[in-house]
């Protein structure tokens, strides 16, 4: 009897030795050092696992001083990937890190416990550039000698990854995956970089072309597709973007055969809905949406279009304006409100964006039309360098009064992924169209404001 009451006491110790341990988890991360010519002194560090599709609502923002310094603790319960400009960071509770980061991924610098497992994010390639074809940097004479760069390339990565200490399984098998969905990647976006289809003399045959590729494809690309196919993979941004070629598609060549599950197919359908509200808004829209949540089962999702949509909605029309704070060339700092009592017809733009250059001088010309009226051209640079900015200025001689902002309310309140985006605002400051036509789009861009006008 002794040993039975020996025993159960010493299994009772080991119990509560394990509920304690249990109960200190840590469910924090330290981070703290220097962010680097990020434009602001509020950065955001983006959430990036699969609801990130959907809003934004897990971002977390840190607070700098004038140099960019910072010491904040993060709390998260399991390992998380976040991005801060274009680094990647891999966060799992109890990291302690010291950080400096720059616009430049592969300068950033880790130290600490945690580091190791970001410095290896350092690397990570970005399925807009193409993934192991950086950009067209690494195309090759025709798609065999391409495939044979990507499949060494993603074999030394693969051997990087392995050859790390200190990490946890999951972590290698989250980024084993991103490697075999950045292969995939890197061989479908092969068409548009190599520009094979531009050799076709009419869009039939161009369509011709790609099908043929697709079809080419097919052996390569569909095991890879069926590896991907798990919810575990979806906080891997990368295999997002793929998996998005055959969601809804399994009738397809690439995806016969295969079936995403009901949380994957959940996470694609939310985004034609939220990506309708980036793009517009109005009450059949926002009455639309409201129906599709209250059908959703996953609650993680659901929240994310939940919340994107309260975003929205509060830039239909007729609802106040949010300001924005700017400065003139000069730096002087003035607000987007101290133009109220004029129509506004606001551009949002950058020196980097293409789309956007194109249509500034649509912009200046319009404005011209509208001299004498009651309404404002605004152009508002989004650009965090602001030497680029003042330099293109200089060199793209501009009439209209040019301000540039980094104020958080361009996204967190007017709700701006994409540029260019004009914004046509009333005399009280009250939105009329947070979702403007383009200035090149005449006819309709002068039927909105010249209503405006006539409203005011």
């Amino acid at each position: 009897m002794k040993k039975i009451a020996y025993f159960l006491a010493m299994g009772t110790i080991a119990f509560a030795a394990c509920t304690e341990q249990a109960k200190e988890q840590p469910t924090t991360v330290h981070l703290k050092g220097q962010l680097i010519d990020m434009g602001s002194t509020e950065v955001t560090m983006k959430y990036d696992g699969a609801a990130s599709m959907l809003g934004d609502s897990r971002d977390i923002h840190l607070i700098t001083d004038a140099e960019g310094r910072f010491d904040t603790i993060v709390t998260i319960t399991e390992p998380t990937y976040y991005s801060i400009s274009r680094n990647t960071l891999y966060l799992t509770p109890g990291d302690d890190m010291t950080v400096k980061i720059t616009p430049n991924n592969k300068e950033a610098e880790f130290q600490g416990k945690g580091a190791i497992a970001n410095n290896y994010m350092k690397y990570r390639l970005f399925p807009k550039g193409g993934s192991f074809l950086e950009a067209g940097r690494n195309l090759r004479k025709d798609f065999a000698s391409t495939k044979a760069l990507v499949d060494s390339l993603a074999q030394v990565r693969q051997q990087q990854l392995d050859a790390l200490d200190s990490v946890s399984s999951e972590f290698k098998e989250l980024e084993t995956m991103r490697i075999k969905a950045d292969v995939l990647n890197s061989y479908i976006s092969y068409a548009g970089y190599s520009g094979m289809m531009y050799k076709a003399k009419t869009r039939e045959e161009a369509k011709a072309m790609y099908d043929e590729f697709r079809s080419q494809l097919t052996p390569y690309v569909q095991p890879i597709f069926s590896q991907l196919n798990q919810d575990k993979y979806l906080d891997v941004a990368v295999v997002r973007d793929v998996l998005g070629y055959i969601a809804g598609e399994s009738d397809t060549e690439w995806g016969k055969g295969i079936t995403l599950s009901a949380k994957t197919q959940e996470l694609y359908d939310a985004e034609k809905y939220v990506d309708i509200l980036r793009k517009e808004i109005n009450t059949q829209i926002a009455d639309s949406v409201r129906q599709y949540i209250a059908t959703m089962k996953h609650a993680e999702f659901a929240t994310e279009v939940e919340a994107k949509l309260k975003q929205a909605s509060r830039l239909l029309p007729g609802q106040l304006a949010f300001d924005i704070e700017m400065k003139d060339v000069n730096g002087k700092v003035c607000h987007l409100s101290d133009l109220k009592g004029k129509v506004l017809y606001v551009d949002l733009w950058a020196t980097w964006c293409g789309p956007c250059c194109a249509e500034s001088p649509h912009f200046e010309s319009l404005s011209k039309e509208y001299q004498g009226k009651d309404i404002v051209f605004v152009p508002i640079s989004t650009d965090t360098n602001k030497k680029a900015w003042l330099d293109y200025i200089k060199m793209h001689k501009k009439e209209l009064t040019q301000y540039n902002t980094v104020d958080p309310n361009i996204r967190s309140q007017w709700g701006v992924l994409y540029i260019p985006r004009f914004l046509v605002i009333g005399k009280d400051f009250k939105i009329i169209n947070a979702y403007a036509p383009v200035p090149s789009d005449k006819a309709n861009i002068k039927a909105l404001l010249d209503a405006a006008l006539a409203q005011n």
